[in-house]
């Protein structure tokens, strides 16, 4: 996955630009703080911060090499106690009776021990060693999944289960249930991104991959993205007007995507993420516009 560079006023600026451009929460980012900035004089804060973030890769070798370490430790645990029970035993039949007890405490403690590491390599590493074999699906596996888990849902809630895969941009991909079906968006689509979730839960544990994945009913995203743009256009009118911050209604992150995508390039404002989840929202703020020097005496 491609790393996203933002640059603001602040640390925590710069981060919240950079989640809402990726569309994700900061817990599925990996963000690295590239610049800071730095104390001046009197107080003032001289430069700007910067940051690159992009969508946490798979897991898959953290696993693997923690698996393999305490597999390594598991082993030389289990040599010490071998060797330390060889010694415990002794040949002497005469001593035989006496050496049992010993013997028998040993060997529970190497059974115990045993049963201990056998539990602790249970269904977390079993899971991992699928995990690992399984290498990376392709694009076509995953919207193999997508269509034939789409469907199935589709189908459920007695619709035609008609789905369609688009390959939208680099490693991205949208899957459409086709028809207009407003049960399957729900009030202010919730029941799509409900739905968005679930598929990428599905396609990660059935087909890992670093494909994004978005998924839409009827059109009802684009739509929606078009009507945020227009309302973020107005919102940027009223705080260049009336010069003053607009806060607009909270928002998940890929709606805060579009508005901060829409005003990038519009002069005398600026946009902002305030708040948590999931009362998070965008504040557009007006911003003063250089204005050129007439210099002709």
């Amino acid at each position: 996955m491609e790393w996203v560079s933002t640059t603001a006023k602040s640390v925590p600026e710069a981060i919240d630009l950079a989640l809402d451009n990726l569309g994700v929460d900061q817990a599925e980012a990996e963000i690295v703080v590239v610049e800071e900035p730095k104390q001046g004089l009197f107080g003032r804060v001289r430069g700007s911060a910067r940051v690159k973030a992009r969508v946490k890769p798979l897991e898959n070798e953290t696993k693997e090499s923690s698996n393999g370490r305490r597999r390594r430790n598991d082993k030389r645990r289990g040599n010490s106690s071998s060797n330390k029970n060889g010694r415990n035993r002794k040949p002497s039949s005469g001593r035989q009776q006496k050496a049992k007890p010993e013997e028998s405490k040993s060997n529970g403690q190497g059974s115990k021990g045993r049963s201990q590491r056998n539990r602790g390599k249970g269904r977390g590493p079993r899971q991992n060693r699928t995990e690992r074999d399984v290498p990376e699906s392709s694009l076509e596996e995953v919207s193999e999944h997508l269509t034939g888990f789409l469907s199935g849902l589709s189908t459920a809630f007695g619709f035609d289960g008609d789905v369609e895969v688009d390959e939208v941009e680099d490693n991205s991909v949208v899957a459409t249930i086709k028809g207009q079906h407003g049960l399957l968006v729900g009030p202010k689509g919730r029941t799509l991104d409900a739905i968005q979730e679930l598929s990428r839960m599905s396609a990660q544990r059935t087909v890992p991959s670093s494909v994004r994945i978005a998924v839409d009913v009827g059109g009802y995203r684009l739509r929606r993205n078009e009507a945020l743009e227009v309302f973020a256009i107005k919102a940027a009118d009223r705080a260049a007007t009336e010069s003053a911050d607009v806060e607009l209604e909270p928002m998940n992150s890929s709606d805060r995507k579009v508005i901060h995508n829409a005003l990038m390039e519009v002069d005398g404002v600026e946009t902002r993420s305030v708040g948590d989840e999931p009362r998070r929202r965008v504040v557009v703020v007006p911003v003063a516009v250089p204005k050129d020097v007439d210099e002709s005496e």
